[in-house]
């Protein structure tokens, strides 16, 4: 499951938005990847804006980990800004979904922690 949400801010303002409120939610941007010019670097053209920030709460991340290294494979959490005919739409990948898919023990705090992101998203969008 995909959460998405429209926007009336463009990508760079709902990108800026995030970052300046993300640590009132004990988050922080690990990597911001702005795919179109990634892909512009390489030839690619790419007509839409898109960046992805991969997100991280430290003490999340530390109780995650060390009940079952496997959720790696989902870490860190990524929110996606993107535009697609004009419009902003923010977007995150269900947190619980991914944890139940890996390890069902930790739904709980899978629900902790998308419901601060969800809390995010709605702040900012």
């Amino acid at each position: 499951m995909v959460y998405t949400e429209t926007s009336s801010k463009n990508v760079q303002e709902l990108v800026n938005e995030i970052e300046s409120k993300i640590s009132n939610y004990k988050f922080g941007v690990l990597h911001r990847h702005n795919v179109a010019k990634t892909l512009e670097s390489k030839g690619v053209e790419f007509n839409e804006e898109c960046q992805i920030l991969d997100i991280c709460n430290p003490n999340y991340a530390k109780l995650l980990l060390e009940s079952d290294m496997t959720l790696s494979s989902i870490m860190p959490c990524k929110i996606s800004v993107y535009s697609k005919n004009n419009q902003t739409y923010i977007s995150m990948n269900s947190i619980v979904q991914l944890v139940d898919d890996i390890n069902p023990d930790l739904i709980e705090e899978a629900q902790e922690i998308q419901s601060t992101l969800l809390e995010l998203i709605e702040e900012v969008k």
